[in-house]
């Protein structure tokens, strides 16, 4: 199974835009045209799609949405993004077992146990399984993305005339990437390093302080000694346990003889509020009986006069002037009088019963008084005498144990802690500050360095460079040197030709020999530096009526990477100004144009939409495509 992948098309689209469509071939793809019409708008969404995170235009433009088609020998896979989203949304064949979703680009601490673009991208080459790469020379991890490399196979116009090696960039971890890359390594076997820095800084700085910390324990496992606790047949815990659960039992105790205190009580309140009611019933009885016993006597008297005046014979004249008096009815009191004494004497004989019933229940009530008031009284005992003085000795005991418990555990702590302060100190004053280990360049065979020398000398040869058997590919540098000469002693336009060599000699190397091949390159302006160069130098010895570059070692070079598309995607974009003659119609070797010319296929990448420009027309035009020549 051939482990790569290939762009097979990038389609924009947005509203109120036409659709553009690029569409490549697995072989030499070529787009040149004046300066900002679109060719770093392309170079930049290529990187941005594969798991990127820099927008590769601005939104005013219109296009509002990227969809790239890639394509293996398995099936293909579409990633779907909007401009300055966070996240792709990825479909692909069933053969490669990646559900329908949308992914973030790169893992994070946030996504660590998600499936990434980047996870997706590594499972088209053959890596199905997270990897690290190590970032330092102790051995640091991280893990491995395709960004962790792509900036080493995706040279951009600012980095092509750089005098570092294309490896440069964060130098170990791209090593790194390389080494899983060609020979399926597992650096997590590599062993990890702390950093001098961090060495030195512990030995200088966290000594006194562990000693300091030393000091502390020491002095409160002193202080401890005075709280031991006294030695206990059985376990602190089981005993605070049972002390517990007894405590718990006398509690509910208590709380039922408070609730029988309360009730106790208010049957009490409300005994006594019935007596005084009852004695004040009592004393308006007897006042009342007061008041018949009156009347009998008043009816009595009324009786006893009328009986004294009847048997008195009343005078003829008066006794004061001796007239004479007129006879006179005289009223009959006593029978009146007599039924209204015997009416009286009735009601108080049934005032004295109820007086009588009345005196029952206020004994009664009495006696339920006494009866509550010495229950009340023995509750009270209980609560005061058994149940209070029991709750709280229970209570004393668990906190005394469980402030022994808490004095054995924090004397085990610090025992503990100063065991292993010990051991980081006498670690921080004896251990030997270590020297960096790990070297990825010394971990690549004999075999690379020698094979890139002969991919390279090979190039140079086809090229007609002067000297290009004395071109190596240096093991100290991980670069080219040319006649025992590093590459930043030449002027821009040699650096970007040599670093446009050494890609082309890596990108060889992956197809012959990587176990995992990311086969998609891409060169933004290879020949950066060459509109300074005039006709007779090596890079350019003439030109055609345009200017354009028709003889020289660059018109050499693009000849030779038009016969090199069996080594994967070679995706070139340059201005045509600088853009060697050379006939880009091989089978698997496609041409662009952009520019207002005859000549040219259209005016830009995104319809007529220059970079920069954020005033943009939108054109009657069907669906345009790039590319799409054969």
């Amino acid at each position: 199974m051939n482990n790569r992948f290939w762009i097979e098309s990038i389609r924009f689209t947005g509203e109120n835009v036409a659709d553009t469509v690029v569409t490549l071939k697995p072989g030499i793809n070529i787009v040149h045209g004046p300066s900002d019409t679109g060719k770093t708008y392309l170079a930049k969404s290529i990187k941005y799609m594969l798991a990127g995170s820099t927008k590769p235009f601005p939104a005013e433009t219109g296009y509002s949405t990227i969809t790239m088609v890639l394509r293996t020998e398995q099936g293909k896979v579409t990633l779907k993004r909007g401009i300055g989203s966070t996240r792709t949304t990825v479909s692909a064949d069933h053969v490669f077992n990646i559900p329908l979703d949308d992914y973030a680009a790169q893992p994070t601490e946030n996504n660590a146990n998600e499936m990434t673009v980047s996870d997706i991208l590594l499972r088209l080459i053959g890596i199905n399984e997270r990897k690290v790469v190590l970032t330092n020379q102790y051995g640091s991890r991280a893990p491995l993305t395709w960004k962790s490399f792509a900036g080493t196979l995706h040279r951009s116009e600012g980095r092509i005339t750089s005098e570092e090696s294309i490896f440069s960039t964060a130098k170990y971890a791209t090593l790194s990437a390389f080494l899983t890359l060609f020979y399926d390594h597992d650096l997590s076997l590599q062993p990890e390093h702390e950093d001098p820095a961090f060495q030195k800084t512990r030995k200088e700085f966290l000594a006194p302080h562990l000693e300091e910390r030393l000091n502390f324990i020491d002095n409160r496992l002193t202080e401890l000694q005075d709280h031991k606790p006294a030695d206990r047949s059985t376990n602190v815990s089981t005993e605070i346990t049972e002390l517990s659960e007894q405590l718990s039992r006398m509690t509910a105790e208590q709380d039922g003889a408070r609730r029988r205190l309360a009730t106790i009580t208010s049957q009490l309140t409300s005994t006594e509020q019935e007596l005084s009611v009852r004695a004040m019933s009592a004393h308006h009885y007897d006042d009342l009986a007061s008041v018949y016993v009156g009347n009998i006597k008043r009816l009595t008297f009324v009786a006893d006069a009328q009986n004294a005046i009847s048997n008195v014979e009343a005078p003829a004249a008066c006794p004061f002037c001796d007239a004479p008096l007129e006879q006179h009815q005289e009223a009959e009191y006593k029978n009146v009088a007599q039924v209204e004494a015997e009416a009286i004497v009735r009601d108080l004989e049934e005032l004295s019963t109820v007086r009588t019933s009345l005196d029952h229940h206020v004994e009664t009530l009495q006696r339920r008084i006494q009866d509550l008031r010495a229950e009340q009284k023995t509750v009270e005992n209980q609560l005061s005498t058994a149940l209070l003085p029991r709750i709280k000795d229970l209570s004393a005991r668990i906190n005394s144990l469980r402030e022994d418990e808490a004095v054995s555990q924090e004397r085990e702590l610090l025992e503990a802690e100063r065991d292993r302060v010990q051991i980081e100190l006498t670690h921080a004053l004896t251990t030997e500050i270590s020297e960096p280990s790990f070297d990825p360049a010394g971990m690549f065979p004999q075999s690379f360095y020698m094979d890139m020398t002969r991919y390279i000398q090979e190039i140079l040869h086809e090229t007609h460079f002067e000297g290009a058997d004395q071109a190596i590919f240096d093991a100290n540098e991980f670069d080219i040197r040319i006649r025992h000469k590093a590459k930043r002693s030449h002027g821009k336009g040699y650096r970007a030709f040599f670093n446009t060599i050494v890609v082309l000699a890596l990108r060889r190397y992956i197809f012959e020999h990587a176990t995992h091949k990311p086969s998609v390159i891409v060169l933004d302006t290879p020949t950066l530096g060459l509109e300074h160069q005039k006709s007779g130098s090596e890079l350019v010895t003439s030109r055609d009526e345009n200017g354009r570059p028709r003889t020289g070692l660059l018109r050499n070079l693009y000849d030779h990477m038009v016969d090199t598309g069996k080594y994967g995607q070679l995706i070139i974009l340059n201005n045509t100004d600088v853009t060697p003659t050379t006939r880009f119609n091989s089978e698997d070797t496609t041409e662009l144009v952009f520019g207002e010319h005859d000549e040219a296929d259209r005016p830009g990448l995104l319809i007529d939409m220059r970079e920069g420009d954020e005033n943009h027309h939108t054109p009657n035009d069907e669906q345009l495509s790039l590319f799409d020549k054969q």
